[in-house]
């Protein structure tokens, strides 16, 4: 199936798998939007939607790290889950959300097919959003997802979610043949948690990227809001540390890029 990836601005992508149509994270709120989400935990949106929610179209299914954090859910984003045909999260983000939304396990797998029958696995991938063990229960569950489909030429699809680096990414390389990754980066920081990360930085980017042997990675969280902390020059700067330059390709807010996955 071919597939066509196109980039949203903060964790938002919009892919296209043969006649499938997935979203992630979805952030469709206007430019300058704020969220308080508690002491030291106000969230300011800096980038307007290239393309506005109401002309997104159809949506086979989301997926979504998690619903508690702004920047990975806004109010106009929660306005794509009801019409969507199936929206995948954290159990913890489920029960929340309700509805049509499924709680996925860490390595749990579910199968989805369309009318033209071509079908596409979906398994929970291991996240955690914090550097702080003890500040984890407080910011709350995360996940990421990987994609397989026949076909595939170079591996499969990896979203890897609001993620700090963690262990479980070896385990994701030895369990899976990955080709490319959307990596949520932006060293994401609110003054609430002092000087811990919330996502990974351009450096923990490039260790997954040389763990999981990704011949492509497209970057994702970090810019589009005021507390993501490295832009994209920095993500390229540890890309180009790490001897993996060509591996990293970076859209415009409503570009498409069609990768041979």
């Amino acid at each position: 199936m071919d597939t066509k990836i196109t980039y949203l601005g903060g964790a938002t992508y919009l892919l296209e798998i043969g006649s499938f149509r997935f979203i992630t994270d979805p952030g469709f709120d206007p430019k300058g939007t704020e969220k308080d989400e508690g002491p030291g935990h106000l969230l300011k949106k800096s980038m307007a939607p290239p393309i506005p929610v109401e002309e997104i179209g159809k949506i086979d299914a989301v997926f979504l790290s998690h619903q508690q954090h702004y920047d990975n859910l806004d109010i106009s984003g929660r306005t794509i889950l009801p019409k969507a045909g199936r929206v995948f999260t954290t159990p913890e983000s489920a029960t929340a959300l309700g509805k049509n939304a499924e709680g996925l396990e860490t390595w749990q797998t579910v199968e989805l097919t369309n009318e033209e029958g071509e079908k596409v696995k979906v398994t929970g991938m291991p996240a955690v959003h914090t550097t702080d063990e003890e500040i984890r229960p407080v910011i709350g569950e995360t996940m990421g997802f990987l994609l397989e489909w026949e076909g595939q030429k170079n591996g499969a699809l990896y979203l890897s979610g609001d993620t700090v680096w963690i262990d479980d990414i070896e385990e994701i390389g030895k369990r899976f043949n990955i080709g490319t990754g959307i990596l949520n980066m932006g060293a994401a920081n609110v003054p609430a948690v002092g000087d811990r990360r919330l996502t990974m930085n351009g450096e923990e980017g490039a260790r997954v990227a040389q763990t999981l042997s990704l011949k492509a990675v497209f970057p994702a969280h970090f810019e589009g809001w005021l507390h993501y902390k490295e832009g994209i020059g920095g993500i390229k700067q540890a890309f180009a540390d790490a001897n993996l330059k060509d591996v990293l390709e970076t859209l415009e807010p409503g570009q498409s890029s069609q990768p041979v996955i």
